[in-house]
This record gives C-alpha cells, structure tokens and sequence, in this order.
C-alpha cells in the first residue's frame, strides 16, 4: 500500500534528482570543455567516458533519489 507521505518524498526527490542530475552534468560539460582548451587534438578521458558517466548520473539521481524520497517518506508517516 503507497503512503501519501511517500509519495510527497518521491515527488520532492524527483525534483531534487533531477537538479542534481542538471548541476552534475554542467560540471562534466566543463569538465570537457576544459580539457579541449588544453589540448584541443586529442580526447581527455572524460570526454572518453562521457556516455557511461551519464548513465551513472542519470541512474543515481533520476531513479535513486525519489526512491529514497519515498522509502523516508514512507517511513516517517505512521
């Protein structure tokens, strides 16, 4: 049974997720950009591993917060 106090935690982690995964991926893209303006021929190892370390990001903060959220939620409310 899906507690209301649950649900409020899985909304407030959605969002929370989702700011997190905004801010992460801006410092990746600068990550990035910093290593081109170094040396612009050849790829940092950044770069190299962009697509896996989005889908980390993504994992981690999209689906692991609101899970959280609602698993805290769910467990404050009697």
């Amino acid at each position: 049974m899906m507690s209301i106090a649950g649900l409020i935690g899985g909304v407030m982690g959605i969002y929370l997720g989702w700011l997190n995964y905004r801010l992460l991926l801006g410092f990746v893209e600068a990550a990035i950009n910093k290593g081109r303006e170094r040396n612009p021929t050849e790829k940092s190892w950044v770069e190299l591993a962009e697509p896996t370390i989005r889908k980390l990001i993504f994992t981690l903060t999209i689906i692991g917060i609101p899970i959280i959220g609602y698993l805290a939620g769910a467990s404050i409310a009697p």
